[in-house]
C-alpha cells in the first residue's frame, strides 16, 4: 500500500511541502498541484490512488474540482478546509468526496485517514466483512430499494438514483445488517476503516445525504431511523439474491 500515489492540491506551498514530508515519510509517491488545471491534469497523467483536495482555490473551488474529478475516476477525495460548517461538509459530501477534514489538524489525523481510505479501496483482504452472504449476494431488495452491488445500481421505488461510492458502500452496510442498531464509530470503523477514535461527523452528513436520496422526510425518517444516544438502525426487511 505504501507505493501508493497521493494527489494534494493546495495552493499553499508551505502547507503541501509538510503534508508532503509526511506522506513520503509513511512511504508514499507524493504529488502536488497549486490549481485546479494542474490538478486535474494530474488526475488524468498520474492516476493516484487518493486526492486530497482544499476547498478554496485562486481559479476553482474544491467542490467543482470534485465534481470534475469525479467524471473520471473513484478514487478517494479528502476535502482539507478551514471552512468547517455542517452546510459546507454537506456540500462537499454531496459531489462525492470521502471525508471532510477540518483546519487546523493533526499529521497523525490525517495520515490515520489516508491509510484507512486506501485499505477500504485497494486491500480487499481487510474489508473486514465477515458476511459470508455479502461475498456471495449482489442484489438486496426492501419495500423501497433495489441495490445491485455488481452493478454499482441503486433504485428507490424502481427510480434510478446516483449514490456516490461512500453513499453506495454505506447503504450497502446498512441492507446486510436491518434491523440493528448500528453506532456512529461502528460504522466509522467497518465503511470507512479508521481505527482511531475521529470525528462522527462525516458519518452524520452522509447518512442526511443518503436520507435526502432516499426520498425521507429528514424529520420524521422511516428507512434509516436515528436511535438518540445509540446510532442507527435501517427499518426495512432485506432479501438478498
Amino acid at each position: 500500500m505504501n507505493k501508493s500515489t497521493i494527489l494534494h492540491v493546495d495552493d499553499e506551498p508551505e502547507i503541501r511541502e509538510l503534508i508532503g514530508l509526511y506522506l513520503k515519510k509513511e512511504g508514499y509517491n507524493f504529488e502536488e498541484a497549486s490549481n485546479a488545471q494542474e490538478a486535474l491534469e494530474k488526475v488524468r497523467s498520474i492516476n493516484p490512488q487518493l486526492i486530497l483536495l482544499d476547498v478554496q482555490l485562486p481559479d476553482l473551488d474544491g467542490i467543482e474540482i470534485c465534481r470534475r474529478i469525479r467524471q473520471e475516476t473513484n478514487v478517494p477525495v479528502l476535502f482539507l478546509s478551514c471552512k468547517d460548517s455542517e452546510i459546507d461538509k454537506v456540500i462537499g459530501l454531496s459531489v462525492g468526496g470521502d471525508d471532510y477534514i477540518g483546519k487546523p489538524f493533526g499529521m497523525n489525523e490525517l495520515i490515520a485517514r489516508v491509510k484507512a481510505h486506501l485499505r477500504r479501496c485497494y486491500e480487499s483482504q481487510l474489508l473486514e466483512i465477515q458476511d459470508i452472504d455479502a461475498v456471495e449476494t449482489n442484489v438486496f431488495r426492501s419495500a423501497s430499494i433495489l441495490l445491485d452491488s455488481s452493478r454499482h445500481d441503486c433504485y428507490i421505488h424502481n427510480k434510478k438514483v446516483h449514490l456516490s461510492s461512500k453513499e453506495f458502500e454505506l447503504l450497502q452496510f446498512f441492507m446486510l445488517h436491518p434491523f440493528q442498531v448500528l453506532s456512529a464509530e461502528h460504522l466509522l470503523e467497518r465503511v470507512w476503516g479508521y481505527e482511531s477514535n475521529i470525528d462522527t461527523k462525516t458519518v452524520t452528513v452522509h447518512i442526511g445525504n443518503l436520507r435526502k436520496k432516499l426520498g425521507e422526510n429528514p424529520k420524521k425518517p422511516s428507512v434509516i431511523l436515528t436511535l438518540r444516544g445509540a446510532g442507527y438502525k435501517f427499518n426495512e426487511s432485506v432479501q438478498k439474491s
